[in-house]
């Protein structure tokens, strides 16, 4: 979880991932480093858990971008896939009566 005066951001990666960079066609770049993503390892109690606080999520690999898939966050086939990965920012927006 990333804390900004402007927000949470979730940053979540299948853990086979990180550390590692794809490349997609037309050079698209997804870099996915400890330095965005961090070094922590949780499961999907973790993941939901802090779904619940973040105000953008993004999700990387074929699990995580799943649990987005199961959890309603992410329509079926609207991820991108770079490198084979699949990759998903989801904005939640909130509004005021």
């Amino acid at each position: 979880m990333i804390r900004t005066n402007s927000g949470n951001i979730l940053a979540v990666a299948d853990a086979e991932l990180l550390n590692k960079r794809f490349t997609g066609q037309g050079g698209a770049v997804l870099d996915v480093n400890e330095e965005f993503f961090g070094d922590k390892v949780g499961d999907e109690e973790d993941v939901v858990r802090f779904i619940e606080e973040a105000d953008i999520i993004v999700l990387v690999g074929k699990r995580s971008v799943g649990l987005g898939n199961r959890l309603g966050l992410v329509s079926p086939g609207s991820e991108l896939v770079i490198g084979g990965v699949p990759y998903v920012q989801v904005f939640k927006s909130f509004m005021q009566a």
